[in-house]
């Protein structure tokens, strides 16, 4: 699969299962999915929200193939069943996170340890402090992620990620086109120039 320049544009990239974010290109949008390219798609597990340069919200993806350093992405996602929380995998993961009460101004740092596609547990001095209603902060996503704590005991806490999804219908492929011209009307910064040490 080889990309267009004129039709790609920038996406930021979380990978559900463990709230992992990079950097990636992406191409040959349509309504039903597109690619993207990064050196770091084998990472991505399965579902996945992608921030395309110029919207607000994420669009919700399922990986269906991987290429080389490229991955295709499909929009059309089953739903989970609300029963099927449970059998989510949970992996170990360590993120630092800023976490603020929706309604009181209460902040503090604390630990992702694990997390699902649903949820994380969280780890911390004061988590008693949090209001049941709180926005999360993960590095690498400028978009808080609105969640409800639904269990603490000691220093931890389970939480429940509301995650922020582009409501139906989705960026549409000519708003995306849009956003790229946009984009490349844009001032770019000019590329150093690169010196060998072999004189080239």
């Amino acid at each position: 699969m080889t990309m267009d320049a004129d039709k790609c544009i920038s996406a930021l990239v979380v990978d559900l299962a463990d709230m992992s974010c990079f950097e990636a290109t992406a191409y040959d949008l349509t309504e039903k999915g597109c690619w993207i390219a990064s050196d770091k798609v084998d990472l991505l597990k399965e579902e996945v929200g992608l921030r395309l340069a110029g919207f607000d919200k994420l669009v919700r993806g399922t990986v269906i193939a991987y290429g080389d350093q490229q991955a295709q992405i499909s929009f059309q996602v089953e739903h989970q069943q609300q029963g099927d929380k449970r059998g989510e995998i949970r992996r170990q993961v360590w993120i630092t996170a800023i976490v603020c009460g929706k309604t009181n101004p209460v902040t503090m740092k604390c630990r992702i340890v694990d997390a699902s596609r649903s949820g994380c547990r969280l780890e911390g001095d004061r988590l008693d402090r949090l209001p049941d209603d709180i926005e999360v902060s993960i590095p690498g996503l400028d978009l808080p992620i609105s969640a409800r704590i639904v269990w603490r005991k000691n220093n931890e806490a389970g939480i429940k990620l509301n995650w922020p999804f582009e409501p139906a219908p989705k960026p549409k492929p000519e708003d995306v086109l849009e956003r790229m011209k946009e984009e490349d009307a844009k001032p770019k910064r000019k590329a150093k120039k690169k010196i060998s040490a072999f004189g080239g």
